[in-house]
């Protein structure tokens, strides 16, 4: 699954996953437990190519894996050809949501994202509706895209039904 940070890649994940029965990874997660610090320690610390680097290493270590569900950060899909490889492995779902459904979601926890957290509140909507404009591209070449601002909480894809 891909999508800006705040469209619920973690929280339709481990749903989905448990729906169906696959196992469920995230991106951030592993990259945090490897590393044994925050990501935000990281963006800090070593920077973004740095943070960029661990997640294409992250997500290619599925190589040749299947039937499993995994939420990549916001910006994997966006670096190191990431999009491509992501739907020559299996099926890319982009998580959509509007900037003021993410705004809502993201201000209560910026401490916890290291691109915004040094943000003040109505400076991250405009970085929020920026962001989005420049990932489009990449998070537009999913082989699924799910508007899910308005979905029933019990939804889960046809595809994970099979």
């Amino acid at each position: 699954m891909i999508g800006f940070m705040g469209s619920g890649k973690t929280f339709w994940g481990k749903k989905w996953a448990q729906s169906s029965g696959s196992p469920f990874f995230d991106i951030d997660e592993m990259i945090e437990r490897d590393e044994g610090r925050s990501a935000a320690a990281i963006f800090a610390e070593d920077g973004e190519a740095y943070f960029r680097d661990l997640e294409t290493d992250s997500l290619r270590s599925f190589n040749g894996k299947n039937h499993m569900i995994i939420a990549t950060g916001g910006g994997t899909p966006c670096f190191n050809d990431n999009i491509t490889w992501m739907n020559g492995q299996g099926i890319t779902i982009y998580l959509r949501s509007t900037p003021p459904k993410i705004f809502n979601r993201l201000v209560t926890e910026k401490e916890k994202r290291p691109l915004v957290k040094h943000l003040k509140d109505e400076e991250l909507l405009f970085y929020i509706t920026e962001k989005i404009k420049e990932r489009d591209f990449f998070y537009n070449q999913a082989k699924i895209i799910l508007d899910v601002d308005d979905l029933e909480e019990n939804y889960v894809p046809d595809l994970l039904l099979v």
